[in-house]
């Protein structure tokens, strides 16, 4: 079936026109209502309407709508019509339907399955969110193994871990070209700072922590690899429950006769052993990768760091681009200079008389003053990195439910929880804080880290 079979010609013309954005917030003011409501009634979504995109309302030319459906706003700034004017828009391009209260002439609003799957993505899309990954490699293995103490769910299970198998192939492919758009932005940025921003607030949350992380560590695939494999070799080789899978497959009306049903078993199973058996190898390709853009990375920052801004460096990085059409014209304009001279009584010439270099007094090294400015603009960094609300979260980590700790008992994996440690020894002195710390003489070594010796312990509540 083709695509405009299903869904109307002018579906997506509406995010084309010189109002798409403002459509974009009717749409999402119809998804809310959607995720709200069961059964939206026109008077409540125009209501929804008006309340969320008044100013956008006012400020929108509806005159090609106007024109388009025959009708007119009357007064210009008459929020009901114009809402009015959008729900017949977005009824006429197929985003809602329109049907009425069974016995009355009230009227309700449906939207399409096609409308509301267009509107997620939308959605999706328009938010900046750091993406969830969704163990698909675990998901897999549990699929499998929860089948064997019920057997009455075989399907299902080989069902499941298909479309799963899929989703984790899916993911490490969004994951590859994820990495390549990184570093192509990488390659087009020139600040230090855009550098820092896109490599630790972009490509650390969004790839590595989210995504990256996880499938290398708590869902790795050579975690449950060979117990996936182990438990479809067994089914491959059970030809009894082979046979569930089939029969359970036509009672479900999934499979229309025995052999096409039993050709679709065997195809999922070896699909998904197949895929287990190689995907190591896209891994490694991920990984060398990965590997790849955060060495180009360091590299690139590197040289940012160090490049000459002199202006000998500005002159030659100048030059560099002086093939370019603009950049030579320009130059041609701005730089013509010409050389005067003139000669006087003082212009004849002297020897220059050479003394013999001696070594000077040498300069006093002077104390480096201390910049309170500087200090304050410093703290105020760390505090907008590590809030009060991150430093309690670890210290409650490090609590685990007990009443108190020493810093004997705290394990340090990396920087972050070193400074995050330090922070909450100072924390421990704040009146709003929930514990208290007392230092004790002397300093603790914990995983190659010194920390001080101390004692955090819960304040008790009135």
């Amino acid at each position: 079936m083709g695509l405009f079979n299903r869904i109307p010609e002018s579906f997506f013309s509406i995010l084309t026109s010189s109002k798409k954005e403002l459509y974009i917030e009717a749409l999402f003011v119809l998804r809310q209502a959607f995720k709200t409501e069961l059964v939206i009634k026109r008077e409540d979504l125009t209501a929804m309407l008006i309340n969320s995109l008044e100013s956008s309302m006012l400020q929108a030319d509806f005159s090609e709508e106007e024109a388009e459906l025959g009708t007119g706003v009357g007064n210009r700034n008459d929020l009901s019509a114009k809402a009015h004017l959008l729900i017949r828009k977005l009824r006429d391009t197929g985003w809602l339907e329109v049907e009425y209260e069974r016995n009355s002439f009230e009227e309700n609003i449906a939207i399409p399955d096609y409308a509301i799957e267009v509107i997620n993505l939308l959605y999706d899309l328009s938010i900046d969110r750091v993406r969830e990954y969704n163990s698909y490699v675990y998901a897999t293995y549990a699929a499998l193994k929860n089948s064997e103490d019920n057997s009455d769910y075989l399907y299902q299970a080989l069902q499941a871990a298909y479309q799963n198998t899929e989703k984790l192939v899916d993911e490490l492919k969004l994951l590859f070209n994820n990495i390549k758009r990184y570093y192509q932005n990488m390659s087009d940025t020139m600040e230090v700072n855009e550098l820092l921003e896109e490599h630790f607030d972009q490509y650390k949350e969004k790839i590595m922590d989210a995504i990256y992380y996880p499938l290398k560590t708590i869902d790795s695939v050579p975690r449950f690899k060979y117990a996936i494999l182990s438990i479809l070799n067994e089914w491959l080789m059970d030809e009894r429950r082979i046979s569930d899978i089939v029969e359970q497959g036509i009672r479900r009306r999934v499979f229309s006769e025995e052999e096409s049903g039993r050709e679709e078993t065997l195809f999922m199973i070896n699909s998904i052993a197949d895929t287990y058996e190689s995907i190591e190898g896209m891994i490694a390709d991920i990984d060398r990768k990965h590997e790849e853009y955060i060495n180009a990375s360091i590299d690139r920052i590197r040289y940012q760091i160090n490049a000459d801004r002199s202006v000998k460096g500005k002159l030659a990085a100048l030059l560099s681009h002086v093939e370019e059409e603009p950049v030579f014209s320009e130059m041609q304009r701005s730089l013509e200079a010409y050389r005067h001279t003139y000669m006087d009584i003082q212009s004849l010439y002297n020897r220059v008389k050479r003394t013999v270099k001696t070594e000077g007094r040498p300069m006093p090294l002077k104390e480096p003053e201390e910049n309170p400015l500087l200090v304050d603009s410093f703290l105020s960094d760390i505090k907008k990195q590590y809030s009060n609300k991150k430093i309690d979260t670890y210290i409650d980590g490090c609590f685990a439910g007990r009443q108190e700790f020493y810093t004997e008992d705290v394990s340090i994996r990396h920087s972050e929880e070193f400074i995050l440690f330090l922070l909450g020894t100072l924390r421990g002195r704040e009146k709003r804080a929930d514990y208290q710390v007392d230092f004790e003489e002397g300093n603790v070594e914990r995983d190659g880290y010194s920390l001080p010796r101390a004692h955090f312990a819960r304040k008790k509540r009135a």
